[in-house]
């Protein structure tokens, strides 16, 4: 009976970690049943890839404001970092935490901005409504649970037409993505396809594939049903066809790989844990920060094929005890943020070696954002960690990325800036949606009609901009 075979199929793909909302509408194809005419370009070849910091990152003690005052072992007694040992970004102000070296390559070629006091009017210090707030775009709707960049694809047509759109990688689909339609979210790259593997497999395929080619006693709906389970079929098709398994491209300076997934790919380092580089719980992050690469890179250049918005996180930035200075937990995720940007910077534009399958480079095409949902408290605390704030540092990465520091230099960092707000939180100068928003339509080609409803708001609220993409 066709009904209790429906009822099978839906089974086994809830035990894959698969299931038809999963692989929404209109990330797969167009038709009668989308809420909104898709009328923009839809060839369009930008790329965006988000990483949100998730627990607040400590702005101050990731791009460091050497030349304030404030900035001491009196406030920071186990925290602060000697200028000596941090690094030197050439203003005579601000400073990376050493545990971003990797990102020097990206500074020095001006393809780096490094943006601090970012965050927005009536800060949160909840981490839900924060959370929410950087996803849903609008702080004064903390129960909205649709993303920006979810309207922004959906305002743009950035989906007609186009199979898997927008991929992310993590647990659960982060709120940032999430609307009406939905997208793909891949929560284990290593095991997202069919429980078994041929000859199995193989009968599932062509087993689905006369269902939904003959679906029946459906009534006007047949047709778009049917096209909606080939093309899920022909989604892990195209996702196996990447074969992230075994795409372990290497950085040409070093020869370690650019994403260690396990302990064959994560470089050696004898004073690192278990004499590697990064423990093995970092795995996961750079399993999902790999699978996003690669889906920016199989995107086909016509914009008929292929991933145009990516995005993973990175988390336990929490840091209200033992956050260590020069070492410790902060230092170590910096590494891991540091390492994994540089990585998109080599893989995404043509560096890479040990690379057989010579990508071209989108890296000109390519912004990659980070995002956390507020700073930490200028003073260090009992327990010498640091506690929910407000104005944090957010990086932007690309080839046309403006490169440099912003907000964190003598004429942009006023005196007593680190105690503004309750004699205790750095405040913020610049509206994370005007980062966004600048990203959005300076690169990804957003339409200005749709500043409001991606951004409720950003009209009347007229933020200063920085000019982060060039042209």
């Amino acid at each position: 009976m066709i009904f209790h075979r429906d009822w099978t199929r839906r089974s086994f793909l809830k035990g894959s970690g698969l299931t038809l909302a999963g692989f929404g509408l209109t990330s797969l194809f167009p038709s009668s049943f989308l809420r909104h005419a898709m009328a923009a370009d839809a060839t369009s070849d930008k790329r965006l890839l988000f990483i949100f910091l998730r627990g607040g990152i400590d702005g101050i003690n990731t791009l460091i404001p050497q030349g304030d005052p404030d900035y001491n072992t009196t406030n920071r007694p186990t925290l602060y970092i000697d200028p000596l040992d941090s690094i030197d970004l050439g203003n005579g102000f601000a400073h990376f935490h050493p545990g971003l070296s990797d990102l020097m390559d990206l500074h020095n070629a001006g393809q780096l901005a490094s943006v601090h006091r970012v965050g927005y009017p009536g800060q949160s210090r909840s981490h839900f409504d924060s959370q929410r707030i950087y996803e849903n775009g609008d702080p004064t709707q903390t129960t909205l649970f649709e993303g920006w960049l979810y309207r922004y694809v959906r305002e743009n047509g950035v989906s007609s037409g186009v199979r898997l759109p927008v991929l992310t990688s993590q647990s659960t689909t982060p709120l940032i993505v999430r609307g009406a339609e939905k997208y793909v979210n891949v929560a284990n790259p290593d095991s997202f396809d069919y429980l078994d593997q041929p000859p199995k497999r193989d009968k599932y395929e062509q087993a689905w594939e006369r269902v939904y080619a003959d679906v029946s006693r459906i009534g006007r709906h047949r047709g778009s049903l049917s096209a909606l389970g080939l093309e899920l079929i022909g989604t892990l098709d195209e996702y196996r066809s990447w074969d992230q398994v075994n795409w372990n491209p290497t950085h040409p300076n070093t020869g370690n790989y650019l994403f260690p997934v396990d302990e064959a790919t994560n470089p050696n380092d004898p004073s690192g844990p278990g004499g590697k580089m990064f423990p093995s719980s970092a795995y996961s992050y750079f399993r999902a920060l790999k699978v996003c690469a690669l889906s920016l890179l199989e995107a086909k250049a016509d914009g008929t094929t292929g991933t145009r918005v990516a995005g993973t996180q990175l988390g336990n930035f929490d840091h209200h005890d033992g956050q260590g200075g020069l070492a410790g937990d902060h230092r170590d995720l910096l590494k891991q943020l540091g390492y994994g940007l540089d990585s998109l910077y080599v893989a995404l534009s043509g560096q890479a070696t040990n690379e057989p399958r010579m990508y071209p480079s989108v890296w000109s095409d390519t912004v990659v954002i980070t995002l956390s949902e507020f700073g930490r408290t200028t003073k260090e605390n009992g327990s010498q960690g640091t506690d929910h704030a407000e104005g944090t540092t957010v990086f932007a990465a690309g080839g046309y990325v403006n490169g440099g520091v912003y907000n964190c230099d003598s004429s942009s960092w006023p005196a007593g800036v680190m105690f503004d707000i309750y004699n205790r939180y750095l405040s913020h100068a610049t509206d994370y949606r005007a980062v966004m928003w600048e990203i959005l339509r300076d690169h990804m080609g957003a339409s200005q009609a749709t500043v409001d409803t991606i951004f409720p708001g950003y009209t009347a609220l007229n933020p200063p901009e920085l000019g982060l993409i060039g042209v």
